[in-house]
Order: structure tokens, then sequence, then C-alpha cells
């Protein structure tokens, strides 16, 4: 099991949930989308991987508002 930290962004059509580890020396960030709608399953976004944990969590930060903004 991966230690690390879990980001939620609350958005009109769900929430955006964003896993950061790191892994073998480099920082990775597992997104997932969960429907406002109950009972519907999340979907798997991007992995996005980067040098430094606070490079990683900009780069969620921009990508969530760019694709799901608020």
């Amino acid at each position: 099991m991966k230690t690390g930290r879990l980001l939620k962004f609350q958005r009109p059509r769900g929430e955006v949930q964003a896993y950061l580890y790191r892994e073998d020396g480099q920082y990775h960030a597992s997104m997932y989308m969960y429907p406002a709608e109950r009972g519907r399953a999340g979907e798997l976004l991007p992995t996005i991987s980067g040098p430094s944990e606070t490079a990683v969590e900009a780069a969620v930060r921009a990508w969530v508002d760019e694709h799901y903004p608020r």
C-alpha cells in the first residue's frame, strides 16, 4: 500500500480526487472523477508525474481547473 495525500476538488459535475504519492524516486498523482449522481462508478483520469511533489500538485490543480471548471 502506498502512502501519500488525497486532494479533493468539488465541481458542478462531481468530485475530482487526486492521490499524490512517491514511487521509485518520482512523484505521481492518480486522479478520479466521482459523478454527482449516486450509484455511478468513478472514472479514472490521467496520471500526472514529475520530479517534485510541489510540481505535481501544481500540475494537478491546473489540469482540474482546465477540464472541470468551477
